[in-house]
């Protein structure tokens, strides 16, 4: 999930990131220094999705507290993945989840950052869903019609991927809108159809027909999912602090595995919605864990790729092909994008 990484990046924002990273990395020394010297973390900075996800679970059942007492922990909300990635680069937060599609971008804008986390994966809590009676029934039915999507989202790659398949890629009218937007052009009936995720999706679907869904793509190798990214100089100087923040997310999916009740109803509690709605958005999605992470289903064994690294990269060269990045990171880029020692639980 998450917005757009600046659209006109291909030709001029490479060069201004690279700028802005030995910028931050120069006026950074100073914390280096003082992290070096053992100073003590008094605060620690987390960027968040407002989604019933496995960081509002530890939020609201106490577990990022108990394991860091000595910290204070400010929880950032933001709303899309490109403030997400300029937090990173500033050094306004020292975690961030995201769409792994800004994961995607972060690696190749070669803003100083590593994959520390898989929180999700995507299924069929995103859609491409058609208005009902449009007389629409399979993906190839969509010629000549108008869809929305968050572009370089893990929907519009997964939108892209569904129209290649169906082979109306260049046959169908794009419209860039965000979650909100989405829902207002359905209402108005400026749209026919859209791939979007919850709890949005929850909005359109009483009117709507889903075409098919992100867990029936992940069936064919097209993977998505949210990760979250730490500062690599975070991660360097506060090693034992990173592994101790992904072990207590990890500590949120062994809840869902054993009681998937409570897992949902704190989550509900913490952003605020019904369980209900928690219940069928976590439903939605699958949660690896850390048992699972460095498997061949995910990240891969220590020097190889996994099944969703190789997605990664397959995501990372449908962007450059939409000029959404200049360059696809190779796979092995995106092995070594990966905290290593985040594979010892």
């Amino acid at each position: 999930m998450g917005r757009r990484w600046l659209a006109r990046w291909p030709r001029w924002g490479r060069g201004l990131v690279l700028g802005l990273v030995a910028l931050i990395l120069a006026l950074g020394v100073s914390g280096c220094q003082r992290s070096q010297t053992g100073q003590a973390v008094t605060e620690i900075r987390i960027g968040i999705l407002n989604t019933p996800n496995d960081v509002a679970v530890a939020r609201q059942l106490g577990y990022f507290q108990a394991a860091f007492p000595h910290q204070k922990l400010k929880f950032i909300t933001f709303d899309s993945g490109v403030d997400a990635n300029k937090a990173l680069l500033s050094g306004g937060v020292d975690f961030a989840t995201m769409g792994d599609t800004n994961g995607v971008v972060a690696l190749a804008a070669e803003i100083p950052v590593q994959l520390c986390w898989i929180n999700e994966i995507c299924g069929a809590n995103e859609a491409l869903v058609v208005r009902r009676g449009a007389g629409i029934k399979r993906v190839k039915d969509l010629a000549g019609r108008k869809i929305a999507t968050p572009f370089a989202s893990t929907s519009h790659y997964s939108l892209m991927s569904a129209l290649s398949q169906a082979g109306i890629r260049d046959q169908v009218t794009l419209l860039d809108m965000d979650t909100q937007n989405i829902v207002a052009a359905w209402q108005r009936g400026n749209i026919d159809a859209a791939y979007t995720w919850q709890p949005t999706l929850a909005q359109l679907l009483p009117e709507a027909t889903v075409l098919c869904d992100s867990a029936d793509l992940a069936q064919q190798g097209i993977t998505t999912g949210n990760i979250t990214l730490v500062r690599t100089q975070f991660a360097q100087a506060h090693p034992h602090l990173t592994q101790r923040f992904v072990a207590t997310l990890d500590q949120a999916h062994q809840l869902r595995r054993r009681h998937f009740s409570q897992a949902v109803s704190a989550a509900a509690r913490q952003v605020g919605i019904s369980q209900r709605e928690a219940r069928l958005q976590m439903q939605g999605t699958t949660w690896p864990g850390a048992s699972a992470e460095f498997s061949s289903a995910y990240l891969g064994a220590a020097g190889s790729s996994g099944a969703f690294v190789q997605a990664m990269t397959r995501t990372g060269q449908f962007m450059a092909g939409q000029q959404t990045i200049t360059t696809a990171p190779s796979e092995q880029q995106f092995i070594d994008f990966i905290w290593k020692r985040g594979k010892q639980p």
